[in-house]
């Protein structure tokens, strides 16, 4: 009896171990994929939350990323059609030609071109497996801190918001097809160009924010609730924004993965000679 206990608490130490390693390699694996918030260049500061679905999972179907290249700071914030590892596996296509192609490409054109042929690709090796397609929905910015304004392309994303002062504003950017679907787009995506000047913040977002419901089913009023929150500092604004979101819910279990993501021009130090 005895030794019957002894081998039984053995087991259950030894699982426990092996959560705690698994754990932990699943966390050095997400910092590889997602990079802890906040990022910082010589261009811009970024701030967020990021949060999956599904809370014993690290890494859901949203994805982030900032490089700085040669032509300036490039941030991508996307969302992957559906859920689960599925969505994880395009995730990671996506990222790793965002990391490769940032650097390479010179225009924002190019560099998208790059991450729908990913995309394709990543689809065609699903497919053979007999699992679904995925697209993915991506707004991706170039930063210069030469110049007082962002070129952006927005493939079928979250439109970004613009805080100044107090005001919220929604640049003009046309959409295009999420990526995966380029070929059928009558033209290839091009760059819109809006101002950036010092002073104001750049709030990214992917759906999960805008589609979180109330419990009449109304959807969480951005626009209204950034006007609300806008005198917090914009390092706090991500958190704040996902913890009002949770309260509009009220008792309603989150339906999809949540990333908001602020983005501002760090502020220089001035040396006195």
């Amino acid at each position: 009896m005895i030794a019957a206990s002894l081998y039984a608490c053995r087991r259950r130490i030894n699982s426990e171990r092996a959560m705690v390693r698994l754990h932990s390699a699943a966390v050095a694996m997400q910092r590889q994929i997602l990079r802890p918030l906040p990022l910082r260049t010589d261009d811009v500061l970024v701030d967020g939350v990021y949060e999956p679905v599904q809370e014993d999972r690290l890494v859901g179907g949203d994805i982030y990323d900032v490089v700085e290249s040669a032509w300036g700071t490039r941030v991508l914030i996307g969302d992957v059609q559906g859920k689960g590892l599925a969505a994880v596996g395009a995730a990671f296509a996506v990222l790793g030609s965002f990391r490769e192609a940032a650097h390479r490409e010179p225009t924002l054109t190019g560099l998208v071109d790059a991450l729908d042929a990913s995309v394709v690709r990543h689809n065609s090796y699903v497919a053979r497996r007999g699992d679904d397609e995925r697209f993915v929905t991506v707004l991706i910015l170039n930063i210069d801190d030469a110049r007082n304004e962002v070129q952006a392309i927005n493939c079928g994303h979250v439109p970004p918001h613009l805080l100044d002062a107090g005001s919220v504003i929604t640049p003009p950017l046309d959409s295009g097809v999420p990526l995966g679907l380029a070929a059928l787009a009558a033209e290839p995506a091009t760059p819109g160009r809006f101002a950036f000047p010092g002073g104001t913040a750049l709030l990214l977002t992917t759906d999960g924010l805008t589609e979180s419901r109330a419990a009449d089913g109304a959807f969480y009023p951005l626009d209204e609730r950034l006007a609300a929150l806008g005198d917090l500092p914009r390092s706090d604004l991500p958190r704040a924004l996902n913890e009002d979101a949770h309260a509009y819910a009220g008792k309603a279990a989150p339906h999809d993965d949540v990333a908001i993501l602020t983005v501002r021009r760090p502020q220089r130090s001035c040396t006195l000679s």
